[in-house]
């Protein structure tokens, strides 16, 4: 890949990519149609602050909890996710990927995940993975999504640079516009896109109202992470 000047306009560094690979297409992904992807993201949902908050992940989980419905959790950890959707009722099915063999988990292996879900959730996992990966993980949620069945999807907001920047794990940074953009590439269709913010009452006046006008002066944003909800 070429490296491109940081003030670039993206018409010059789809140019630069398209040099260095006259297809267009490095690593499987088609550069040109991310970008038309990604700009249509930016024309339906507007701006960053434009986008609804949402104070965690588990309240967009709740508002899709139903009896007899089936999960996935890509990049599960210690399983968080299984105790909430189990809210949903007695017949409930939960299963988890992880590759972390100290807890368990019913796949270790993204080739090995088999059946068919209603929903499934990847939680702050897409940018510790190359873009490449990232594409994998998405085209293997597709494969196993039921039709009409849902994707909550969460990653670091960059507008919010800390949020990416303190973990030296993290590999891939995604702007909101960009994720969206990949997601439809990949064969999803956006439905909604959240900022997640939650705060003392007084900090939340102060960052939200006195601080807004600052923040987009600076084209930065408060809310720490983005959360997208896709469908097949």
């Amino acid at each position: 890949m070429t490296l491109q000047h940081p003030n670039q306009s993206e018409q010059e560094k789809s140019a630069a990519v398209q040099i260095d690979s006259p297809s267009g297409i490095s690593g499987g992904v088609d550069w040109s149609l991310l970008y038309e992807h990604r700009k249509s993201i930016e024309k339906r949902f507007g701006k960053i602050w434009a986008l609804p908050l949402k104070k965690r992940h588990h309240h967009i989980v709740r508002e899709y909890l139903a009896d007899g419905l089936s999960w996935l959790e890509v990049g599960a950890g210690k399983r968080g996710l299984k105790s909430i959707v189990e809210e949903g009722g007695s017949n409930v099915r939960y299963k988890s990927y992880d590759i972390d063999q100290r807890n368990f988990h019913d796949f270790y292996q993204l080739d090995d995940i088999s059946g068919s879900y209603d929903c499934i959730c990847v939680f702050e996992v897409i940018e510790h993975v190359t873009l490449e990966e990232g594409q994998r993980i998405l085209q293997k949620c597709l494969s196993v999504l039921k039709p009409d069945g849902k994707l909550i999807i969460s990653t670091p907001n960059i507008y919010y640079p800390p949020a990416f920047m303190r973990d030296v794990t993290h590999i891939t940074a995604w702007a909101y516009d960009e994720l969206g953009g990949f997601l439809q590439l990949n064969g999803f269709v956006v439905e909604h896109i959240y900022r997640m913010y939650h705060d003392a009452f007084l900090r939340k006046v102060v960052t939200r109202y006195l601080m807004r006008p600052i923040h987009k002066l600076m084209g930065i944003d408060y809310s720490k992470q983005i959360i997208i909800v896709a469908s097949k």
